[in-house]
């Protein structure tokens, strides 16, 4: 953040401190003469870049609470005005704050007005800031600075009463539920009396004044929270302790303001006001009370900064886009180039190879026709693939049931059941076995085999292996792809029409083989 520049006004003069951010730096001081006002002015030329703040510490101050009628947008911006002039027709430092809204049921908006009612107070040192050319951004009072002050270190208090002595007086401020109700600046004279019975007394003074105007009842609990910035306030506690036992007091030594607060010891012992300059350069309150005239230079400095803010952040946006589209350009640029040598080299392998080409026998139309045709014969083409599968199904279950021969066929006949493809000799395929004559031109074509097979380990029991055939017949019948199965042959004629013959001497013996034939048809492809 922007340093700024914090000013204390009080009638004993001013303190100023030049603050980065949220923390304060080095303080001056200013007496509240013709030399001290100079010696600002100077300061206020060297420093014109940074935009001022004003607090300000006065007893002509006024505070007033007063309930509205419930509006928006103009008609109550019309309404506030009126009522400031109602009661600041002298003052052009006032300023309005809505604080919230009654609980009854009309739901009326809650105001506070505040006003300093003496401007040749601040007048010198305002001059001194719009002659430098300084921004102002706004002119508050002391003690609407401090709510975040009670809200750290008093949060939940009902009722609480802060008392701090500075060199203009001893400043009360009165805060209910942590919200700001009413504040008073008392130039006791603390020599007649001594300091702790002058604060003693002025918190007697507070409270019946708080009665008198119905902000709090005498005999409502009050906590007294003592800012103790010169650890010298221990005998007022116990006094207000001893003489007035329904108030509840507290003291805020130097080192806990010091820590929360987040400035040295030695820096508040040397000027208690950088107490009220650091919680002005950590929030800037919003009851402003000065006119839009004051504050325009401020207005047109932060209308400034905020096109600045918008035109750099803009520019690295775009800086941002450019360097991605570079980016992206030097990609593309190297995958063209990547692409454009790949391209190069295999056309120039593409050359060489077929540079070794021998001329061709025919024209490239030629060609072209004769792969077509090619690939039309490859799609139309059928293999046994599908055949193979279903009989695989089928013998899983019985590994016994070995096949020695399978002759497969695809057209619009069914293959035979004496139907055998010749025997190849070793390391050659089997001759295709001849195929039946297809009757008529555009029949449906099947594909069909002839599974030539045997029995391992068979001990001659022939009933057993007949119904194992058989069995593996009827599992090939339920496959879903399978039209039709014949049984041709099984290892013993089971025929009843034929007449006994041979010995039982003939019976294979234990472990040889036997052999079964099986004609499969499949069901034609839709």
């Amino acid at each position: 953040m922007a340093a700024k520049i914090l000013v204390y006004i009080s009638a004993a003069g001013a303190v100023v401190s030049r603050a980065g951010g949220r923390r304060i730096g080095d303080l001056q001081r200013f007496a509240n003469d013709e030399s001290g006002i100079e010696a600002f002015r100077q300061y206020a030329a060297a420093n014109s870049s940074a935009p001022a703040f004003l607090l300000v510490d006065a007893i002509e101050e006024d505070y007033r609470f007063e309930t509205l009628p419930h509006a928006s947008g103009s008609d109550r911006d019309q309404m506030v005005e009126r009522k400031l002039r109602q009661h600041y027709r002298g003052s052009t430092f006032n300023s309005s704050q809505l604080v919230g809204r009654d609980i009854t049921k009309r739901r009326d908006d809650r105001f506070l007005f505040c006003a300093l009612t003496n401007p040749d107070l601040i007048a010198p040192w305002l001059d001194a800031l719009t002659t430098a050319k300084h921004p102002v951004g706004g002119v508050f009072l002391l003690p609407l600075v401090m709510t975040q002050l009670v809200s750290a270190l008093a949060p939940k208090t009902a009722n609480l009463l802060t008392v701090g002595t500075l060199g203009t007086g001893i400043r009360l401020s009165f805060f209910r539920e942590g919200g700001f109700r009413l504040s008073r600046l008392s130039r006791a004279d603390t020599a007649l009396t001594g300091l702790p019975r002058a604060i003693f007394d002025e918190i007697s003074n507070t409270r019946l004044y708080l009665h008198a105007l119905r902000a709090a009842t005498l005999d409502e609990p009050v906590t007294v929270l003592l800012l103790d910035h010169a650890d010298a306030l221990e005998p007022t506690t116990q006094l207000i302790s001893a003489e007035n036992p329904g108030l509840t007091c507290k003291r805020i030594d130097s080192k806990e303001l010091s820590d929360q607060l987040k400035i040295s010891r030695e820096l508040i012992a040397r000027a208690p006001e950088s107490i009220y300059l650091q919680l002005l350069a950590g929030k800037i309150p919003d009851s402003n009370l000065a006119a839009s005239a004051i504050t325009a230079g401020y207005r047109r400095l932060r209308t400034r900064q905020q096109i600045y803010s918008a035109s750099a952040a803009a520019a690295a946006i775009g800086l941002c886009w450019a360097g991605f589209n570079l980016a992206q350009q030097h990609s593309l640029e190297a995958e063209r180039e990547d692409a454009i040598r790949n391209t190069t080299r295999v056309n120039t392998e593409y050359e060489a190879v077929t540079r070794q080409f021998p001329s061709a026998p025919t024209t490239a139309d030629n060609l072209k026709r004769t792969t077509e045709l090619a690939e039309k014969l490859r799609s139309a083409g059928k293999t046994p693939a599908s055949f193979y599968a279903v009989l695989s199904r089928a013998l899983a279950p019985d590994p016994d049931l070995a096949p020695v021969e399978i002759t497969w066929q695809y057209s619009a006949t069914e293959i035979t059941g004496t139907d055998r493809g010749t025997q190849a000799p070793a390391g050659q395929p089997a001759a295709a076995p001849p195929s039946a004559p297809i009757p008529g031109a555009g029949g449906i074509r099947k594909q069909s085999g002839l599974i030539a097979g045997e029995l391992r380990n068979f001990r001659g029991d022939y009933r057993n292996a007949i119904g194992r055939i058989n069995q593996l017949a009827e599992r090939l019948r339920a496959d879903p792809a399978v039209d039709q199965v014949r049984v041709t042959q099984l290892p013993l004629n089971v025929n009843p029409g034929l007449a006994l013959t041979g010995s039982t001497s003939d019976t294979p013996a234990s472990g040889g083989s036997t052999e079964f034939r099986l004609v499969v048809v499949l069901k034609s492809a839709p």
